[in-house]
């Protein structure tokens, strides 16, 4: 449905670092993991669905491990620098993906695992290979984790060391909705882990190896989320291609909690505000008509509103001020109409609708051909409004679409 994104990565050049703590001592306490950065809200979202229930431990924040339980021959440095010069070579264009898609359980010798399923996609497959196999001379594994890592389980953990199947503590439903979860992320930085704590961090949109205090730095989380947005929303069309009618929905201006919700990459409402301007501005002229379908702002909408060009016409939101236009509005374009509302409808035209966000894309994706409803939600376009002709031109292609591609 979606194609997958490529790697941009690189290599900085080594610097001082610590002595590894494992040199002669027994244990296997080394894991190299990507770690959630946007979707860290969400990920922990679903794991507070599961505290009502006994008989598991939780984890904090999911993460994807790459290589497991190991001990270094080396330096932990040197295995830091290794990943940077394999990243190095992989898709200078774009950025590794995966999806996570629906849980699973597995049953191990410490008990069952509740997880989340863990798409790759090929690059990404190949680009932890090729890690795993430049790592075996210059590690320590049990045979038993050699097994494991020779063929690798792609998955996020919720739940570990469980005595009985989760799937007979928790309830159906429940486990329906966490099986209902698809979200697309991307490898934003690979994490050399010792006992659960960052000893060194690879960033693959700054192409640069960080040390502990640096990867929890907001400062360089600030430089990496400007990176991750320079390379990820794009336009690929001219505005001389499109009409002068646009949809858009969800914007959500001045409501900091939305960047978590949503896994918006900023670090302030103030910067989420600006971008969502710039980003309607660079394609929206004068004399265009843009339908907002929604929770355009929690209050005086004609701040942002005199901001932006083009005739806006507002339906009303949950989050937006009462009275700030019609609840739902139909229109006609070309030989299509579509009923515009903030709520997705059941109607036989097709609804343009927002209110989901990113939140349900099994059921909600940008476009459902089977439900005739298409998601304008700012979280699945870049952020910016869609042209009403764009919209047509992906109707006719007949398929279905995750996000506006």
């Amino acid at each position: 449905m979606v194609n997958f994104l490529k790697a941009l990565l690189g290599l900085k050049k080594e610097e001082k670092h610590l002595k590894n703590p494992m040199s002669g001592v027994g244990g296997y306490d080394y894991i190299i993991e990507i770690r959630p950065i946007l979707e860290k809200y969400k990920l922990k979202s679903l794991i507070k669905e599961l505290r009502p229930f006994h008989g598991f431990r939780l984890h904090r924040v999911p993460h994807i491990t790459l290589v497991y339980d190991f001990k270094p021959k080396v330096e932990d440095y040197r295995i830091i620098q290794v990943v940077a010069q394999i990243a190095k070579n992989y898709n200078k264009d774009n950025l590794l993906d995966f999806f996570y898609d629906g849980i699973e359980v597995k049953k191990g010798k410490k008990g069952y695992i509740l997880a989340l399923k863990i798409t790759p996609s090929k690059e990404l497959k190949c680009f932890r290979e090729e890690i795993y196999k430049a790592l075996k001379p210059i590690i320590v594994q049990s045979p038993d984790v050699e097994k494991y890592n020779e063929n690798l389980w792609y998955h996020a953990a919720l739940s570990f060391h469980s005595l009985k199947n989760p799937e007979k503590i928790v309830p159906k439903e429940k486990l329906a909705k966490l099986g209902n979860f698809l979200f697309k992320g991307t490898v934003i930085r690979i994490t050399l882990v010792y006992k659960g704590k960052i000893r060194y961090e690879y960033d693959t949109l700054i192409r640069d190896i960080l040390s502990r205090p640096e990867a929890l730095s907001k400062d360089k989380l600030a430089t990496t989320y400007s990176a991750y947005r320079e390379r990820v929303f794009k336009v690929g069309f001219r505005r001389t291609e499109l009409d002068n009618v646009w949809v858009t929905s969800d914007h959500h201006f001045g409501h900091a909690n939305i960047i978590k919700y949503s896994a918006r990459p900023f670090m302030s409402v103030k910067e989420m505000d600006e971008f969502l301007i710039n980003k309607w501005n660079e394609v929206v002229s004068s004399d265009d008509k843009v339908y907002v379908v929604g929770d355009f702002t929690f209050s005086n909408p004609k701040r942002y509103l005199e901001k932006l060009k083009g005739k806006k016409i507002l339906i009303q939101g949950t989050h937006d001020p009462p009275g700030v236009g019609p609840e739902n509005l139909e229109i006609n374009y070309g030989h299509y109409k579509f009923l515009l509302s903030h709520y997705p409808l059941n109607v036989n035209e097709w609804n343009i609708h927002g209110h989901i966000h990113n939140n349900n894309l099994r059921e909600y994706p940008f476009l459902n051909h089977q439900t005739k409803r298409i998601n304008v939600g700012v979280d699945l376009t870049n952020f910016y409004p869609v042209s009403l002709k764009r919209v047509i031109e992906l109707i006719e292609s007949n398929r279905n679409y995750l996000y506006l591609p």
